[in-house]
């Protein structure tokens, strides 16, 4: 009975640390970021230290601080760019290492060993991070990026073990000597990196009102001349529509904001008789733009010359008062 009681003390204490070495663990694990969608207006938002990604190196469990931790790895075929699905276009990105002072490069190796009073793993899932920062301006063209690279990792992690004894997680074929030094790193563990990047189609618009001034009979009012200025993403063709307004009976017409009476008017591209309208052909395409036309490099503003005209067709009373519409004016890609 001595010995069976023996016995069954001894599974329970090697049990004990058997679930303490499996709950502080290291593992390598492929990750993914995805930046965006965003505008392509916005994109110079992304050239900060502020996009962070897992490296791949993940350990969890008491590890000990205020000891080494001893961690190397190796980038293999980090990218300068992402590449557009398009297979022609790219963005220029710059990555960085978990302080953010190192440029990762390819196939050099890196030793983040040193004595830990705050653990590194402070990443998504308790991991190294690394961050990206996207080195572009405004001109990219519109669509989805993507780049990959690998990252190789090497470690020696300290963990409290049974009675606070510090114990150590090796990464695969790590050699030490009596000592506890590294005398091989052996052959490590692969993590692979994604980095996504998804750019989407916007425009700027630059409109004033129309303002015809004051008149004392509606046939004295004179045309009125502008230009809206709009620029969109590079290679990124557009049409735009000018709405009826809130008053449209046959014409655009002004609403007297003191009673019901209506004058009739109408805006025109350029100085023609063409009206600017959002259906059909009464759109504006960007290849016929006043200014600038067909030039989609993400930069360069199209201008759209209109005349806007009162139309006195001799129904309308001249009655006192100020008349206004609202108009919207839609871009579409």
């Amino acid at each position: 009975m001595m010995r069976s009681k023996i016995f069954s003390l001894l599974v329970f204490g090697l049990l004990g640390a058997f679930t303490q070495q499996t709950f502080a663990n290291c593992t390598t694990l492929s990750s993914s970021l995805t930046l965006g969608p965003i505008s392509s207006f916005n994109v110079p938002s992304l050239n900060s230290t502020d996009n962070q990604i897992s490296g791949g190196l993940s350990c969890s469990g008491t590890l000990t601080l205020f000891s080494n931790q001893y961690i190397q790895y190796t980038a293999l075929n980090v990218p300068s760019k992402l590449i557009h699905t398009d297979g022609k276009n790219s963005a220029n990105i710059t990555i960085l290492d978990y302080d953010k002072n190192i440029v990762i490069t390819s196939s050099k190796p890196i030793d983040l060993t040193r004595f830990v009073v705050i653990s590194l793993f402070s990443g998504p899932n308790s991991s190294i991070p690394f961050y990206i920062r996207v080195n572009e301006n405004t001109n990219l063209v519109p669509g989805t990026y993507k780049g990959q690279f690998l990252v190789k990792w090497f470690w020696r992690i300290p963990y409290l073990g049974i009675g606070g004894i510090s114990l150590y997680y090796n990464s695969p074929n790590l050699k030490t000597n009596l000592l506890g030094d590294i005398t091989d790193w052996g052959t490590g563990q692969d993590a692979i990196i994604n980095i996504e990047l998804i750019v989407e189609k916007d425009c700027k618009i630059n409109a004033q009102n129309i303002n015809f001034g004051t008149a004392p009979l509606v046939s004295k009012f004179n045309p009125v001349t502008g230009t809206v200025q709009i620029t969109c993403s590079a290679q990124t063709p557009y049409t735009v529509g000018l709405s009826n307004g809130q008053n449209y009976s046959q014409n655009r017409r002004m609403k007297n904001v003191s009673g019901n009476q209506y004058i009739p008017y109408e805006i025109y591209k350029n100085t023609t008789t063409q009206r600017w309208g959002y259906l059909g052909t009464d759109r504006w395409s960007s290849s016929n733009a006043s200014q600038n036309a067909g030039i989609y490099d993400g930069s360069v503003t199209q201008g759209y010359s209109y005349t806007a005209k009162i139309i006195d067709d001799g129904s309308n009373a001249s009655a006192e008062g100020t008349y206004k519409d609202n108009l919207i004016l839609e871009v579409a890609f």
